[in-house]
């Protein structure tokens, strides 16, 4: 769901309708054709999603605007306030539906990671946002290497992930590694810690990248899967923070 298209439909919308008489003051028929565009296109976005305001939407869009002949020559469109309120009221609804999910999903997001990265992805800074999850789970790992070995040089990247959750000498350990299910657990997490590192991180560090909210948001749930992982390892090691 597009919520931006939304909201701004929805301002065109109320700022048509606050206007001086706004029940009597013409439409321009290219403010029509477009606004009859905007709505049939969010419709078919949520039509999966939000069946029922689909419909709605596509059922209110014809009577959104009555067109009345002053004269022979002249022709004008005017709002229809009964339609008019249905469509904002149906835009209002579905902001509201977002906002509820995404503060639905935030709850299942990393405390560590939702502290860095909410307020930039809330702005619209997605590819920030995503970076910043990564720099977060990077800069975890360090400092569990410090606790590990305070006096060595610590690594960083894909080469933190590979000495702090090694499969062969790990400093921490996801479970019993003398077990297949352990060993498995214990390589896989290694290389989705190492490459995250280099598939996530590292490219918006070293370039100016954009990416989209739906992408911004996989990456910050994975970042944030990574972190209740090393959470348990934490835990299972026996090392305090």
């Amino acid at each position: 769901m597009d919520i931006n298209r939304i909201d701004r439909l929805c301002n065109w919308l109320r700022n048509l309708g606050n206007r001086p008489d706004a029940l009597n003051s013409p439409v321009f028929n290219s403010d029509m054709v477009k606004i009859h565009e905007e709505i049939i296109w969010i419709a078919k976005d949520i039509e999966k999603e939000q069946p029922l305001f689909s419909y709605r939407l596509i059922e209110t869009k014809d009577k959104l605007f009555n067109e009345r002949n002053i004269d022979w020559n002249t022709r004008v469109i005017l709002i229809n306030p009964f339609a008019f309120g249905k469509i904002i009221e149906i835009l209002d609804i579905l902001k509201s539906l977002d906002t509820n999910m995404q503060e639905d999903w935030w709850s299942l997001i990393h405390p560590d990671i939702k502290r860095v990265s909410k307020k930039l992805y809330v702005d619209g800074s997605y590819a920030n946002a995503a970076c910043d999850a990564f720099i977060e789970v990077n800069d975890r790992v360090k400092k569990l290497f410090r606790k590990k070995r305070p006096d060595d040089k610590v690594p960083d990247g894909d080469a933190a992930m590979k000495t702090v959750f090694s499969l062969n000498a790990p400093l921490i350990e996801f479970g019993d590694r003398t077990t297949e299910s352990g060993a498995n657990t214990q390589k896989g997490f290694m290389e989705m810690l190492a490459g995250a590192m280099s598939a996530l991180r590292n490219p918006k560090a070293h370039a100016n990248i954009e990416i989209e909210k739906g992408d911004a948001m996989r990456r910050l749930m994975f970042a944030s899967m990574l972190m209740y992982k090393i959470d348990e390892a934490v835990i299972y090691s026996g090392i305090r923070e």
